[in-house]
């Protein structure tokens, strides 16, 4: 249903699910496609301009949609993080507000195929991943690549189930299994995050440019899986079995808990961040360290292993989210993640910017609209055919 077909009875139901926060994304984005075509500056105008109903959004409704969806706007805005003079703070603020409904306008408009500043003549529009791409391997060596298939049972391993369940893959293993089969998870660069949940019960979530090898049925006294890449996991409790997961030297061990992992091989650091319970994090030279919910080890390039203590685990798992969380990243980081999401090159011309940004942005908005976000903070930088070149 498009937005021009909601009834005043529609939209005042849904501007309350979404004033309370309980309105779906569907619903968000419904409410937010319809106030756009709107002036909100005229009240009266907004209450008669949809299909009559028996009941109104009333005045009040109206009053606190426009007051919740202005706020939001400005959640959007990507800001590099200066260092302004006291004297300059005002007029920033000021700038920042106008900035943000700008930017806001950008973000939630639909893409437009001519964008001569951001994208070559030669270019395509780059849009965001649309489907779970992800290809698994059987233990066979046979390939099912999850975009093509429909829901429901679409392997048997060993005495195991596999299933394809809402876009994740599901195994279902039979008690008292003892063999041992491995399949391969991968999913490639422009996938949608992929969620997987392991025959145990534990929960997995992948990012984009990821892998996970892991048993078809868990067996004997511990749970071993390894990863590349990034991915977040809700382990199922078993005081008998440990978890172990293990990727290039680095050993994160639990028995039930809530952690993300990002060993991709081209950052500077492999991390492991906790959200709820405890982990022990070993590395391969006989480091360790246990994590409380809110710290991270970090494994740098010299091999030593580091504690961060009150690490934003929402920023960590925004991925998930599908979200760009952008607080302190810098525009390395930040180009590191549109490669992967995109599938595109990123060039930088004779330095990388010296950028912190702050903010967030959709992974479900196209490139040419993150390249305008971009823009908007001071980043000169345009498409040209797969390939993002960055001043």
């Amino acid at each position: 249903m498009g937005s021009k077909n909601l009834t005043r009875r529609q939209l005042s139901r849904l501007a309350q699910k979404y004033i309370a926060g309980t309105a779906t994304a569907e619903e968000a984005a419904l409410l937010h496609e319809w106030y756009d075509t709107i002036d909100p500056g005229h009240t009266e105008t907004v209450l008669v301009s949809t299909p009559v109903s028996s009941a109104e959004m009333s005045e009040e409704i109206f009053a606190s949609l426009q007051q919740k969806i202005e706020k939001e706007k400005n959640k959007v805005l990507i800001l590099p993080h200066r260092h302004f003079h006291r004297v300059y703070a005002a007029a920033a603020a000021i700038l920042v507000l106008i900035a943000g409904a700008a930017l806001w306008y950008l973000l939630s408009a639909p893409v437009k195929k001519e964008s001569p500043q951001f994208v070559k003549e030669a270019s395509k529009e780059v849009p965001a991943p649309q489907a779970a791409r992800a290809v698994i391997t059987l233990a066979s060596g046979e390939r099912l690549y999850l975009d093509s298939l429909s829901d429901g049972p679409i392997a048997v391993e060993g005495s195991t189930r596999v299933l394809k369940k809402n876009n994740g893959i599901v195994y279902e293993a039979t008690p008292n299994t003892d063999e041992v089969q491995y399949n391969v998870i991968n999913v490639p660069r422009a996938s949608r995050v992929v969620n997987l949940t392991l025959s145990d019960g534990t929960r997995v979530w992948l990012n984009a440019e990821s892998s996970l090898r892991y048993p078809v049925a868990f067996t004997g006294n511990t749970r071993n899986v390894e990863i590349t890449g990034e991915a977040y996991f809700e382990v199922s409790k078993d005081p008998k079995r440990q978890f172990n997961v293990s990727s290039r030297g680095l050993t994160t061990a639990v028995l039930g808990t809530s952690f993300n992992v990002n060993t991709y091989a081209d950052e500077p650091s492999m991390k492991v961040t906790l959200l709820e319970g405890s982990v022990l994090v070993n590395y391969r030279n006989g480091e360790k360290l246990m994590l409380k919910p809110g710290e991270q080890a970090r494994l740098n390039s010299s091999s030593s292993l580091n504690l961060e203590k009150d690490v934003d685990t929402e920023a960590v798992i925004a991925w998930k989210n599908e979200h760009f969380m952008m607080k302190g990243m810098d525009m390395g980081a930040l180009a590191r993640q549109m490669a992967r999401w995109y599938n595109v090159e990123i060039v930088f011309g004779s330095k990388i910017p010296d950028r912190e940004f702050g903010g967030s942005i959709s992974r479900n908005v196209s490139l040419s609209t993150m390249l305008k976000a971009l823009q908007e903070s001071g980043i000169d930088c345009y498409i040209e055919n797969r390939k993002v070149i960055i001043q």
